[in-house]
């Protein structure tokens, strides 16, 4: 009897460490799929679409001539947007992308759920005491300061002497000759 119930908790810790973590990818990760089949099917309003302009600096780039289906996803300020379509025009590069509104909601409330399992809460400051607390040990206990003031030494003159060898040959000999070649 006791060891079920100690598979069973062991079961239920494992999936508190690392089970969520599991949960919210796969979530993630289908509402990934389903959000690119929308995109592929052109199911999408083109008033949704935000554009995005990056300045190229590559020389003899080739102008496409009109946007082109392209996957791929970026996260700014928060907010989870998947590439729509891109065009090079001379040296700009012009991305359309759409929000994904379920994934930024599942990046959400996958940090809420970490927060309120962990117990801490992510980005809530907690409140200041109305009172100020008074720690007497440091409040009243002034640390003491000494200074050493000196007065720098005499330097004495040196004398800038060169040292120089010369070398009585520029010839080394070598050791032996190389060994001939065997034909």
């Amino acid at each position: 009897m006791k060891k079920p119930i100690a598979i069973l908790l062991l079961a239920i810790y494992v999936f508190n460490l690392v089970g969520y973590a599991f949960v919210f990818g796969y979530f993630m990760q289908q509402s990934e799929r389903r959000f690119v089949e929308q995109l592929d099917r052109n199911n999408y309003q083109e008033a949704e679409l935000s554009t995005i302009s990056i300045p190229l600096h590559i020389p003899y780039i080739q102008n496409s001539g009109d946007f082109e289906r392209v996957d791929g996803s970026v996260e700014y300020n928060g907010i989870h947007y998947n590439y729509v379509k891109r065009m090079v025009q001379n040296d700009t590069l012009y991305i359309k992308v759409m929000a994904n509104r379920q994934k930024t909601q599942l990046v959400k409330d996958r940090a809420d759920f970490a927060g309120a399992v962990n117990d801490f809460a992510a980005g809530k400051k907690e409140k200041e005491p109305v009172a100020k607390k008074i720690n007497f040990t440091t409040e009243y206990n002034n640390g003491i300061t000494q200074y050493s003031f000196e007065i720098p030494g005499i330097i004495i003159a040196q004398k800038n002497a060169s040292l120089s060898f010369r070398l009585n040959t520029t010839y080394i000999e070598t050791p032996g000759h190389p060994p001939q070649k065997a034909c």
